[in-house]
C-alpha cells in the first residue's frame, strides 16, 4: 500500500503570522499569464487561453438552487476557532487580523468576538470621519476587552478623514484601550502602517492554501447534498474534483485547481468567487458531471490603463469599497470625473456593488492589484 500525499493531512483553515505567509507555487508565472494577456488584448489580439477540449457553448451556467447546494456561503467558524488559538497567551493591546477583500477578516473576527462574548465597537458615522471627530474615540474608553471586525470603515484617506482613527490607534497600541482584536483589509492595513506607524503590534493572517487544499475544502462543501458529481476542465478534459473520497486520497487534483490557487495568491475568498462562476452543466442530457469552464481572464485590465481609472482602484482597494460620495472626497479631482471613472470601470465588470460600496469585483482583484503593484502604487503585503 502506497503512503498517502502529505497535503490529505494539511489543515484547511490555518492562521498564521503575517511573516510566514507564503503565496502558492507558480504564482510568479500566473502573474506572468496575466501581463501576456493584458498586453495581447491592448494590442487587440484574443485572449491567450488555451485550446478548448470541451466546447463550452454546449454548456450552461448552475440554476441557482444547485450551485447554492454545491457551492454554499464560506463557513468562517474554522477559521475563527485557529484565530482564537494564535491569541492564546497574546499579551499586546492589540493584535490584528488581516486578509484580502473577500477573505472573511470581518467574518472572522466577528464570530471570534461572539463566541468569546467580546463587544464589538460600533463604527463612527461618515460625518464624524469627513469631519475629523474624535468623539466616538472617547466612547471606547472603558472598555476591558473589545473587536473591531473591519478597520477600514472607521476612516477616510484625506486630513480630517484620517484623524479620528489616527487618535484611536495611537491610544489603543499604548494600552489605554484595554485589549482589542482587529480586523482589517490587508490593503487599508498597509496604508495605515504607512502613514501612522502600527509595526508594534502582532499581525495575523490566513495562510495561502495550494491546489490540493482547494480541491479538498470544493469537495467538501458539496458533500452535504451526497457524493459530490465529478468535475471536469473543459481545458484539458481531466478530473479537477473526483467522484469518492477513495479517489480523492489515492490520486492528486488536477493541475487547474493549482492554477487557480496561484491566481488568487491561496486566498480561500477569491478562489470560492472563481469556483462559483466557472461551474457549468451540459444543456442536454441527465449527465452528472460538472465542466469547468477556463475563464481566468475575465474582468482583467489592460495595460493601458488610464491615470484616473487607476486612481479610483487604488482608492477602492485602500478604502476596502467606497460609495460615490466617499469616492468623490478621496481623490485629486472632480466628483464627476470620479464618477464618469468609476461608470467605466462598472461597465468593464472591474468593479461591482457590494452593500451600498463600489469594490474591486472578486474576479478582477488579481489583476488589479498586479496594476498597481507595477505603477509603483501601495499595495498590500499578501
Amino acid at each position: 500500500m502506497g503512503e498517502q500525499p502529505s497535503w490529505v493531512d494539511t489543515p484547511l483553515w490555518e492562521v498564521v503570522e503575517l511573516d510566514q505567509f507564503r503565496t502558492p507555487e507558480q504564482t510568479q508565472a500566473s502573474q506572468w499569464r496575466r501581463s501576456l494577456r493584458s498586453i495581447s488584448t491592448w494590442l487587440g489580439g484574443k485572449n491567450s487561453t488555451e485550446q478548448q477540449v470541451k466546447d463550452e457553448s454546449e454548456l450552461r451556467a448552475l440554476p441557482e438552487v444547485r450551485l447554492a447546494h454545491l457551492v454554499p456561503p464560506i463557513d468562517w467558524a474554522p477559521a475563527a476557532s485557529a484565530l482564537g488559538q494564535q491569541l492564546e497567551g497574546q499579551d499586546a493591546p492589540v493584535t490584528f487580523f488581516i486578509t484580502t477583500p473577500y477573505s472573511g477578516h470581518a467574518s472572522v473576527v466577528t464570530h471570534w468576538a461572539e463566541t468569546h462574548q467580546v463587544a464589538c465597537l460600533a463604527p463612527p458615522t461618515l460625518s464624524e470621519i469627513a469631519e475629523g471627530s474624535t468623539q466616538w474615540v472617547e466612547q471606547c474608553v472603558n472598555q476591558r476587552e473589545w473587536a473591531i471586525p473591519a478597520l477600514e470603515r472607521y476612516f477616510l484617506r484625506h486630513t480630517q478623514g484620517i484623524q479620528g482613527v489616527r487618535e484611536f490607534l495611537e491610544r489603543a497600541l499604548s494600552g489605554r484601550l484595554g485589549k482589542g482584536v482587529i480586523g482589517c483589509d490587508s490593503c487599508t492595513y498597509a496604508f495605515l502602517q504607512h502613514v501612522i506607524g502600527i509595526d508594534g503590534a502582532p499581525v495575523f493572517t490566513l495562510q495561502s492554501m495550494e491546489g490540493e487544499q482547494l480541491a479538498r475544502y470544493f469537495a467538501q462543501i458539496a458533500t452535504h447534498s451526497g457524493e459530490p458529481p465529478p468535475v471536469y476542465s473543459t481545458r484539458t478534459d481531466k478530473q479537477v474534483l473526483f467522484d469518492s473520497a477513495s479517489n480523492q486520497k489515492s490520486k492528486a487534483p488536477n493541475k487547474e485547481l493549482q492554477r487557480l490557487a496561484a491566481h488568487c495568491r491561496g486566498h480561500i475568498g477569491l478562489a470560492w468567487h472563481y469556483w462559483r462562476e466557472r461551474l457549468r452543466e451540459p444543456k442536454a442530457g441527465d449527465d452528472e458531471a460538472l465542466w469547468l469552464v477556463d475563464a481566468l481572464a475575465e474582468a482583467e485590465l489592460a495595460v493601458d490603463t488610464g491615470d484616473i481609472a487607476t486612481l479610483v482602484l487604488h482608492a477602492l482597494m485602500v478604502h476596502g469599497g467606497l460609495d460615490d460620495d466617499s469616492l468623490g472626497e478621496v481623490l485629486p479631482f472632480s466628483h464627476h470625473e470620479a464618477l464618469n471613472a468609476r461608470l467605466a470601470l462598472q461597465r468593464k465588470g472591474i468593479v461591482s456593488s457590494c452593500e451600498g460600496r463600489w469594490q474591486i469585483a472578486p474576479l478582477s482583484y488579481a489583476s488589479v492589484r498586479q496594476l498597481l503593484e507595477s505603477r509603483n502604487y501601495l499595495v498590500d503585503p499578501l
